[in-house]
């Protein structure tokens, strides 16, 4: 992949989920997962920065609630660990204002994790996000290894809202979690930069309802937060020129697509008229709508789910997050009558009509269907 200057090609467009960076077609679900790799590294490349691979060599135990984790990389080596506490079935990463089951058991990582994580693989910086994922599929991989601890890594999720809903999608993103839910991520997580940059800097202004504030992006990103950064120094070359956006070969909505076939619940609140104008929820909904095709096309459209509703920020009630109840008793009940397969985006709750969204931003086949 060519270094960000080297990104010469401007795009206006979403890119398509289904074509590789070179061109090549994605015609089979076996090729899927060779372009949401791709999509990947393109996005640690651009904007997120390095990702650890996957160790050498993982070992470990469980005892009880400590999982105890040994990582070899080369003749690096480094041991961590990991608690799982509580009562119930699923195993839940509970970052801020994230939607879980009743009675999941809280999973949570022992101290220095990070900087382990920088030794084994040579980093000399890390998306705290990242190493959140990370950490989770070395987790699932020793409880792979000991099926009779009581803990089932089928039954894993990741939530979190606003900053944290950020870093419940990196980490989600970045492992093999089961589940992820993501709540109000809005700018540097899951908004679209392309629709932002639009309404921010370009034609797209013109027709933004808000009087106090356009949609956060990659320019005003905070440098720090809960759950956050949320990007790494790989993004300064957008960050002092968010035009550069249109150069990306990939948008939000890829990175979004690459937890499929996996299980996904996404959650937004309405954005009309001098509504949670910073938080960008029309941002979050196209990138949410241009990423389901990809489900579609794996024949799993089940397996995600969109939710748009008004509440206060990280406040929505019960009734209106019931789809994350639904997709938990799909995902960890088997319950293949739950009601999962939705893309609610509220009428009134988007700056731009969802009708004038495939005329402006798709111009490739949202009904592919893969081998």
């Amino acid at each position: 992949m060519p270094e960000p200057n080297g990104l010469t090609e401007v795009n206006q467009k979403l890119p398509d989920p289904f074509t590789f960076f070179d061109g090549t077609k994605v015609t089979t679900k076996e090729q899927w997962e060779c372009r949401r790799k791709e999509i990947l590294a393109m996005a640690a490349k651009y904007l997120y920065g390095p990702v650890p691979s996957e160790p050498d060599e993982v070992t470990g135990t469980v005892s009880g609630a400590t999982v105890s984790i040994t990582a070899r990389v080369g003749e690096k080596t480094e041991s961590f660990s990991a608690s799982i506490s509580g009562s119930g079935s699923v195993i839940a990463l509970k970052l801020s204002g994230g939607v879980f089951p009743s009675g999941s058991k809280t999973l949570s990582f022992g101290s220095g994790f990070e900087g382990k994580i920088r030794n084994l693989f040579g980093l000399s910086e890390l998306n705290t996000n990242i190493a959140n994922g990370w950490m989770i599929d070395r987790v699932m991989d020793v409880l792979e290894q000991n099926p009779g601890s009581g803990h089932d890594p089928t039954k894993v999720m990741v939530s979190g809202c606003s900053g944290c809903g950020k870093g419940a999608y990196l980490a989600g993103v970045f492992s093999r979690a089961p589940v992820v839910v993501i709540v109000e991520s809005g700018g540097g997580g899951v908004a679209n930069l392309r629709q932002a940059e639009w309404f921010r800097h370009g034609e797209g202004g013109a027709v933004w309802q808000c009087s106090d504030a356009k949609p956060q992006s990659i320019d005003n990103l905070e440098d720090s937060g809960i759950c956050g950064p949320w990007v790494t120094s790989a993004a300064r070359w957008l960050r002092s020129d968010p035009s550069k956006v249109y150069n990306l070969p990939f948008d939000t909505h890829l990175i979004l697509a690459t937890i499929a076939p996996r299980h996904l619940v996404h959650f937004t609140n309405a954005n009309g008229r001098n509504a949670w104008c910073h938080l960008g929820g029309t941002c979050e909904a196209l990138s949410a709508w241009a990423a389901k095709p990809v489900w579609k096309a794996l024949g799993v459209p089940e397996r995600m789910g969109f939710q748009m509703y008004s509440a206060n920020h990280c406040g929505a009630s019960g009734s209106q997050t019931a789809l994350a109840g639904e997709m938990f008793k799909r995902a960890f009940e088997g319950n293949t009558s739950a009601n999962t397969d939705v893309m609610n985006i509220l009428d009134n709750g988007v700056q731009q009509p969802v009708s004038e969204w495939k005329d402006m931003w798709v111009d490739w086949d949202m009904e592919t269907v893969l081998e």
